[in-house]
């Protein structure tokens, strides 16, 4: 696109103030940074907990994807309850749910305290990314939502590299349930921000210029079909549907990898907690720069984003098959690791306005809370079925079966697309018979 043409979304862009940015989309990956940290920060207390438990590789699986439980469960209901109780009243209540819960994690004693606090943990956080998609929609014009998910979702590889050295130090020196009160407080913290800063919509934000809340109202609708039909619509559509599994299977590898991650590297580096604290930031420091890329080039192709999506997942899952079946070192283990992990999360920027595309603003919502209903399944599927493909032995014998789970992934967004574009073709080619009739009858 040309700079210099006014027409343009990059000129549009570059000539109004972007407090959009850092007032709201900063916030927004802040709150996702703090409750991706307290999803995943079992996994760097797994092996300590597992020895003081007395846990065995399953048993332990079943325990990280319990906070899953609660997390689908609430994503069923979220786009109901974001739609009635507003964007930022949702994200308030979330951020003090399961800052709390998480906090609550570090005083319990038994396998079943832990599954309960991890349920209640995940019921909390199931409003969280409903909201951000509202905020996304209302905020932010389609060809800007590309780097404005990515900036949210980079929350994920971003809460990796804090959360790993942070928790193995905090476990080194004290035990793993002083950093579950730690890292549990500061979403509690947020909430509060979240509160008084940030509003549902710029028509109420006071503090916004004239000149970019013009821009907003103006551009955020671009691209987007208008309001029509009614929210059970979302459920009855294939596309939805096959996007759902898509991402469940996704998920599965995702978390899968994520949670199981650092008990590989321990097994691989024969090293104690420290050390793999710091060794799990390494893939997580590329998979941050994967997505800021792949986010920026997505939305350079706004309406062409299937190969920012099907491509990296093709690819980590191919890396997670090359780590196991091709004999190595640590450093090879950590190169492929990586790999995966930039596969895995760079697809992250773009999906939310892919899989959300054409879909009506008034079904946004639950839209958005479907599709992370069915795929968070994945969080429950993935780290059992490591768990129980290891069984006694090493985590590796399970581990590189999620490269097979995302390459199913990446091959059915891939239909998802060829699907749409024939749709489009034979709506194209009916609209142009229909021009051509009424030119003929005139």
């Amino acid at each position: 696109m040309s700079s210099t043409n006014p027409a343009t979304p990059g000129f549009q862009s570059a000539h109004v103030p972007n407090a959009r940015w850092w007032r709201v989309g900063g916030l927004l990956m802040v709150s996702y940074l703090v409750a991706y940290i307290d999803r995943t920060n079992m996994s760097i207390a797994a092996p300590a907990m597992s020895k003081e438990l007395g846990l065995d590789a399953s048993q332990m699986g079943v325990l990280l994807s319990a906070f899953f439980w609660g997390y689908v469960v609430s994503l069923a209901f979220a786009g109901l309850a974001v739609s009635r109780l507003g964007a930022k009243r949702s994200m308030v209540i979330a951020l003090m749910v399961f800052g709390l819960a998480s906090a609550a994690t570090g005083l319990t004693h038994d396998f079943t305290q832990l599954i309960i606090v991890r349920v209640v943990l995940g019921l909390g956080e199931g409003l969280v990314f409903p909201a951000i998609t509202i905020f996304l929609v209302k905020w932010f014009p389609s060809w800007e939502r590309g780097r404005a998910s990515g900036l949210s979702l980079l929350a994920i590889p971003i809460s990796a590299i804090i959360m790993a050295p942070m928790g193995a130090l905090l476990i080194s020196n004290w035990d793993y349930r002083a950093m579950f009160i730690v890292q549990g407080l500061p979403p509690v913290l947020i909430a509060l921000v979240v509160m008084f800063a940030l509003k549902d919509d710029p028509t109420k934000d006071t503090r916004l210029t004239k000149a970019e809340r013009d821009f907003i109202l103006e551009n955020r609708a671009s691209g987007e079909k208008e309001q029509g039909g009614a929210w059970r619509d979302v459920y009855l559509n294939p596309r939805i549907w096959l996007i759902s599994i898509t991402y469940l299977l996704w998920l599965t590898g995702l978390y899968g990898f994520n949670q199981w991650l650092p008990t590989v590297l321990t097994e691989a580096s024969k090293s104690g907690i420290q050390a793999v604290g710091w060794l799990t930031t390494i893939p997580f420091v590329f998979a941050a720069v994967g997505m800021y890329v792949a986010s920026q080039q997505s939305d350079k192709h706004d309406g062409r984003r299937t190969p920012f999506v099907a491509i990296p997942i093709a690819i980590s899952g191919l890396a997670l098959l090359g780590q196991h079946f091709i004999p190595g070192n640590l450093a090879l283990d950590i190169v492929f690791l990586s790999i995966a992990c930039i596969g895995l999360h760079a697809a992250f920027g773009p999906w939310w306005p892919w899989a959300l595309e054409g879909v009506p603003r008034n079904q946004t919502a639950f839209a958005s809370s479907f599709v992370l209903c069915v795929g968070n399944f994945g969080g429950i599927i993935g780290p059992i079925l490591v768990g129980l493909l290891t069984g006694g032995g090493a985590v590796s014998q399970g581990f590189y079966t999620l490269g097979y789970v995302l390459l199913a992934s990446a091959a059915l967004a891939a239909i998802v697309a060829s699907n749409r574009r024939k749709r489009l073709a034979r709506a194209s080619a009916t609209e142009s018979i229909s021009e051509t009739a009424a030119s003929a009858t005139n």
